[in-house]
């Protein structure tokens, strides 16, 4: 407890700002919600046929998974908040849509025959008479889309947006139980707070009639309600304020034009070396410089950085090269070819190349060192005997990509494995040491392979291409600072596979912070004062 409470203590600042960030995507979703459940519930109260296809098509839109709909929004919003948004919203609208259609549909009809009675148009009944009776019943839809909103707005940050969730899935990165917590318990506060609120302002909205029964009508209690309603929407008002104040201050730019966004995955090591990015272009330009560590795939961060969403992104040539530019691999494809290719296919996209900062973090095959002992493992072709008994682990990305992945490696070496488990990082390894995986697809500057005594298999068919670590930039960016390049290229094969390996480690397992990393390695070069 006293490690977690010390951990929230030194990073209270960013937890706030995740905290903010996680609260208006949430906020903004249900709003949207509202905006489109409650007058699509009022229109199928009106139109009876209308509506099993409206509830039977928000049903569907329910039920697709989140991951589907990020990638069928992905291509056509883009990244960030605003997807998230829009998902987060098409998951709240069942709720609000079929409460607003039960309440206004579940009304006693004698009490509609007396308004008509006395004289009521139907917009007069609808405003004064339907409406009031069926607030209540709305309220506790939009209730339950708040707190799911809210709950749900952590899968913001697997598509490049903010919130708590960005905390959380660095945390999961490298076991980090204090980030995890300190992510996962404010997001819980968050959805029981929209729980609590809301709750009161269901109770509010309640006419006062049909809380009390006739011979509990006074002029007392009557007036205690009255204040009960008054606090409740005073209190409504004031988080509403305090919630439009930070969507106006999340919107001002306050760095105008002289910021340039790095995008990122959560890896602990592109966090490391956007921090080294960062921390040097700050002291050589006046250019402020922006971290979004936590982009979900290199997929998310190039689409963002050709939708100018981004401007800056550390990757690694193996995987620009082929999997996103589409160039042709071969066996012997050196370092030096594949980073003259994509400085030239960079710049049909408007974008440089901006240097090699060196390390070589290639694809391995390993396993524990008694497996490879019993049967005689040395190569990848080894494997091929034994991969029926075999389970394989390794990231998503590198599951799932068609050129340089598991699949095509596998049909490459002839592999066949019992199961293949797709896994964090450090939840890998874990994994491996529980024995739950037998083969693990790792990288060879890993920081958590200083931990763990693994054989690498020999690539002996050179199926994987250098994945060497280089610098893209927007060149929008380089043309009002070109001095931005000139600091990326002091950085030019500035750090070694080992040197990167310990950087990684000091991360992954003793759990310092990128930038306290980034700050010494800096140092440690000459690069940066003291």
């Amino acid at each position: 407890m006293s490690s977690f409470l010390a951990y929230v203590a030194d990073n209270y600042e960013i937890l706030i700002q995740y905290t903010m960030q996680h609260l208006r995507i949430g906020m903004l979703a249900v709003s949207a919600a509202i905006l489109i459940g409650m007058p699509l519930g009022l229109f199928i109260s009106r139109i009876p046929w209308s509506r099993r296809p409206v509830l039977g098509c928000a049903s569907i839109m329910q039920a697709v998974p989140s991951l589907a709909l990020m990638g069928m929004f992905i291509p056509l919003i883009g990244i960030g908040d605003k997807t998230a948004i829009t998902i987060i919203a098409l998951y709240a609208i069942l709720p609000i849509l079929r409460n607003t259609y039960t309440g206004l549909t579940n009304i006693d009809q004698s009490t509609l025959e007396a308004a008509r009675g006395i004289g009521m148009t139907e917009r007069q009944i609808l405003f004064k008479v339907q409406l009031p009776l069926a607030l209540p019943v709305i309220m506790a839809g939009v209730r339950v889309a708040a707190v799911s909103s809210v709950s749900t707005a952590t899968l913001a940050a697997f598509i490049g947006g903010g919130g708590l969730g960005k905390q959380i899935q660095a945390g999961i990165q490298i076991i980090s139980t204090n980030m995890i917590l300190s992510g996962a318990i404010p997001a819980c506060l968050l959805a029981l707070l929209m729980d609590y609120l809301f709750g009161l302002i269901e109770k509010a909205v309640v006419p006062i009639s049909l809380r009390l029964a006739s011979s509990a009508i006074d002029r007392a209690a009557v007036e205690r309600m009255k204040r009960s309603r008054r606090r409740t929407f005073i209190i409504a008002g004031l988080v509403l304020a305090i919630f439009l104040g930070s969507m106006v201050y999340e919107s001002i730019d306050w760095d105008e034009d002289d910021k340039l966004v790095i995008g990122t995955t959560e890896y602990i090591e592109l966090r490391i070396i956007s921090q080294i990015y960062k921390q040097l272009i700050e002291d050589r330009t006046d250019v402020t410089v922006e971290l979004n560590n936590a982009m979900g795939s290199f997929l998310i961060v190039w689409e963002a950085l050709k939708a100018d969403e981004i401007s800056g992104v550390p990757g690694y040539t193996g995987t620009y090269y082929s999997t996103v530019l589409g160039q042709p691999l071969y066996p012997g494809i050196t370092a030096d070819e594949i980073y003259d290719k994509i400085e030239v296919a960079l710049e049909d996209y408007d974008v440089t190349a901006a240097g090699q900062l060196g390390p070589n973090n290639q694809y391995v095959f390993a396993v524990k060192p008694e497996l490879a002992e019993k049967y005689g493992l040395e190569t990848v072709s080894d494997l091929q005997a034994i991969a029926p008994q075999l389970t394989v682990g390794c990231s998503p990305n590198f599951y799932s990509r068609d050129i340089d992945g598991l699949v095509p490696a596998c049909e490459e070496y002839g592999l066949k494995f019992k199961n293949a488990l797709t896994l964090g990082a450090a939840p890998m390894y874990l994994a491996l040491e529980n024995d739950e995986i037998q083969v693990i697809v790792t990288y060879k500057t890993d920081g958590l392979l200083q931990k763990y005594d693994l054989v690498f298999l020999e690539d002996d068919k050179e199926f994987f291409p250098p994945y060497v670590l280089f610098m893209m930039i927007d060149d929008a960016i380089l043309e009002e600072h070109p001095e931005v390049l000139d600091a990326c290229m002091e950085l030019e094969f500035a750090i070694s596979d080992q040197e990167m390996q310990d950087l990684n480690y000091r991360g992954a397992e003793l759990g310092e912070e990128p930038a306290d990393i980034a700050h010494d390695f800096l140092v440690e070069k000459g690069l940066l004062a003291e």
